[in-house]
């Protein structure tokens, strides 16, 4: 059955967000394991608990000014802006501290949108709720966790324990950042994109995220950048992404994943050639790009412009060709008995999505066979194996080739570095 999609009427039309349809619950009792089952329906029956509350907040709360103001708060967890703003902390020296905060922000994707695949529990109903978004793709993942609050509450600890124990920053400044998360963590609420129990479990996942960080990213770093680096990067990426949990319905929080990890793939590819080409190092260290505040603003202009260029037009153009070389070459088409299950394609997620007014008919839902129950055939298997998904992978890794490798010789070849001391 193809997916089914219908328009929130209470909002206007800046503010619709199509909602999916999702499988009725004697599906996920088919499929899903007794534990994994268990869960979803404790997590879906607490969602479901706060809905009068949450719509009482709405009711209560909302106005058009603060829908603007948490409609752009949401905006600072899109793709669109890790892309534009992660690089520049490397393009000014960041080295370790701003690989390892990249690999929180990223890999924060990545586990929240694991368990949300997990446990398959949908956002708040809307209608009542009214969910607020400029990004309609968003209402087709799953509510639990808010990946929202996990990647504020993993950066914002990460950030806090350098602020607090390696740059002396005081303490008021480290509050005014928390105030910053708490402003995007209480928007999800308002826009009605999660429930309270979402945004619990980013907290907890954010937080043992941001601690593992904390405490092994120096040692993970070094092993990154040893000779044989790349391969335990790859081995890294390979297990993480060959166990994203398949679920029931077309959640494309695996696209997430497969586009945030890629990205750390090609930082720790990037890195490790750096650290290997001599004339690219200032003063010696090789594990960071040269930059010195001694620069003048017109050079630091024009390395934020070229480093920025480079991002985008490399993310522009290299997607056809990219998946072009990954359909004829290397892919094999997955053939699954889930005919009945329509793949999102990375139009229907990036660019548009279609609606219906039509109310959801789920009597005629086809569940998976019990061969392609085995073999995960079902529901997510098919997005995350077609061309496209598999062709992110290359996409996304090469972010972190030109932020290492490409920029820095152009800022050589351009005399855009600092002199040496």
């Amino acid at each position: 059955m193809p997916p089914r999609f219908q328009l929130d009427e209470d909002d206007d039309s800046a503010h619709e967000a199509a909602v999916f349809v999702k499988a009725p619950d004697h599906a996920y009792a088919a499929v899903y394991s007794p534990l994994r089952q268990r869960i979803r329906q404790a997590v879906v029956r607490e969602v479901e608990r706060e809905m009068p509350v949450l719509a009482a907040i709405q009711a209560k709360y909302r106005s058009p000014l603060l829908d603007h103001v948490f409609i752009l708060t949401g905006m600072l967890g899109n793709h669109a802006f890790f892309m534009i703003a992660l690089p520049f902390l490397h393009l000014f020296g960041g080295g370790m501290f701003s690989r390892g905060l990249t690999f929180v922000v990223l890999w924060s994707i990545y586990f929240s949108g694991w368990v949300k695949d997990y446990i398959s529990a949908p956002r708040p109903t809307s209608p009542p709720i009214a969910q607020i978004t400029r990004s309609p793709a968003h209402t087709f993942e799953y509510g639990f966790p808010s990946s929202h609050t996990t990647y504020v509450v993993a950066t914002i600890l990460y950030i806090s324990h350098f602020m607090l124990y390696h740059w002396a920053t005081s303490l008021t400044s480290v509050l005014m950042f928390w105030t910053v998360g708490a402003v995007i963590v209480v928007g999800r609420i308002y826009c009605g994109l999660h429930s309270f129990v979402d945004v619990a479990g980013g907290i907890v996942i954010g937080t043992l995220e941001a601690l593992a960080f904390i405490r092994f990213y120096p040692q993970l770093d070094a092993l990154l950048l040893s000779t044989p680096g790349p391969l335990y990067m790859a081995a890294i990426l390979y297990v993480a992404l060959k166990n994203i949990p398949r679920a029931l319905d077309l959640c494309p929080c695996c696209i997430d994943s497969y586009c945030a990890t890629s990205v750390t793939l090609g930082l720790a590819l990037g890195t490790w050639a750096h650290a290997r080409l001599p004339f690219l190092w200032w003063n010696g260290v090789s594990d960071r790009i040269a930059w010195d505040v001694s620069l003048s603003p017109f050079k630091s202009i024009a390395r934020c412009t070229i480093g920025l260029a480079l991002v985008v037009a490399w993310k522009l153009l290299s997607k056809k060709p990219v998946t072009a070389i990954v359909q004829d070459y290397f892919f094999e088409s997955v053939q699954s008995e889930c005919d009945d299950i329509k793949p999102l394609t990375s139009d229907d997620k990036d660019v548009s999505l279609k609606t219906t007014e039509d109310p959801p008919d789920q009597t005629d839902f086809k569940i998976p066979s019990a061969s392609a129950i085995s073999e995960c055939c079902y529901g997510t298997h098919e997005l995350m194996a077609s061309p496209e998904n598999i062709a992110r992978i290359p996409i996304y890794a090469g972010i972190g080739i030109m932020v290492y490798v490409v920029a820095p010789v152009l800022f050589y070849l351009f005399y855009l570095n600092p002199v040496q001391n």
